[in-house]
């Protein structure tokens, strides 16, 4: 069984122009973090930055490939299914692991713990959630509470939010329905500081904050 893994990167962001290779304050770049963390998860056998751009390899450790990807797939239409479709015909896995730079304080532990629940048949894929039990309205109105006699938040029904932390999953699953979440998926619901996802500027603030002071650690 190969177990590959990859991290998409472009340089070319809309959101936040550069934030993959943005500088943290110590002058360690924002993809280094996940960069370092793949490259000590054990149980992956190839690990890869899949991007267009020769110039990330500047930013890459040992025990990180580089492999190239075509520039259409750097387009803001581009879909999460087709830059899979694109990293599998090219490694041929059998068991896919995705994971991304904005999410810089994943552990190893963490994308280690998901990957051995699908390799060992247990589970066809996993993914990485966050829990939110918080009072919650949509279109104007409570979508899990009652006003009239409202809970204590602690009573509310637990509702998990899908991170872009990482997800693993099997090629079949993949090639079966387009997904990277099979229909028997496991959920590694995350601490807080590794829920954290770099999409704005004030994103990055946060994150080079927590890891100046190294409170990402704990």
């Amino acid at each position: 069984m190969k177990v590959a893994a990859y991290i998409p990167i472009k340089l070319n962001n809309t959101r936040t122009p550069g934030k993959n290779i943005k500088k943290l304050s110590d002058g360690t770049p924002l993809c280094e973090l996940m960069f370092r963390t793949l490259s000590q998860v054990k149980n992956i056998d190839e690990k890869y930055c899949f991007c267009s751009d020769e110039k990330i390899q500047e930013y890459m450790v040992p025990g990180i490939e580089f492999l190239a990807r075509k520039k259409e797939l750097d387009s803001n239409e581009t879909k999460c299914h087709e830059i899979i479709r694109a990293f599998v015909d090219i490694i041929d896995p059998d068991v896919v692991v995705l994971t991304h730079v904005t999410s810089p304080f994943l552990s190893v532990d963490t994308i280690s713990d998901c990957v051995s629940k699908v390799i060992s048949g247990e589970y066809d894929s996993a993914f990485t959630v966050a829990r939110m039990q918080e009072f919650l309205w949509k279109d104007g109105k409570p979508l899990n509470f009652d006003p009239a006699a409202s809970p204590r938040s602690q009573d509310l029904p637990v509702i998990y939010r899908e991170t872009n932390g990482v997800f693993v999953f099997t090629r079949e699953v993949f090639e079966k329905t387009n997904r990277r979440v099979g229909m028997n998926a496991y959920m590694c619901e995350l601490p807080f500081m590794e829920t954290l996802d770099v999409n704005y500027p004030e994103d990055f603030e946060i994150v080079d904050a927590l890891y100046s002071k190294g409170l990402h650690k704990i």
